[in-house]
């Protein structure tokens, strides 16, 4: 398992979500739990497509690479969660292209 930070931000008709290290990539849900669900859905996802097209997976920054982010952020309307990812399945779409 891979860690990613990402930025999850209130909306008027719940949250959205998105990841500074997998530009392009994002997610809304109803709920703080259910956008961080689809955002890690969202995140294979994206990382497959980037395997098909042979692109190389980018790795997560950590909190340091955040710090910027974290400094433009109101905490009143973001919070930044960690999602795990499964390399394992990704290996998997890596032996099959």
């Amino acid at each position: 398992m891979v860690t990613y930070l990402i930025v999850i931000g209130k909306t008027s008709t719940g949250y959205s979500a998105h990841c500074p290290d997998a530009l392009g990539c994002a997610s809304v849900g109803k709920s703080v739990e259910k956008v961080a669900a689809n955002m890690k859905k969202a995140l294979e996802l994206h990382f497959e497509g980037m395997i098909e097209d042979g692109d190389l997976i980018p790795k997560p920054g950590g909190v340091e690479a955040y710090r910027d982010v974290m400094n433009e952020l109101d905490f009143d309307k973001f919070l930044l969660a960690p999602i795990q990812v499964d390399m394992s399945r990704l290996e998997y779409a890596v032996s099959q292209s």
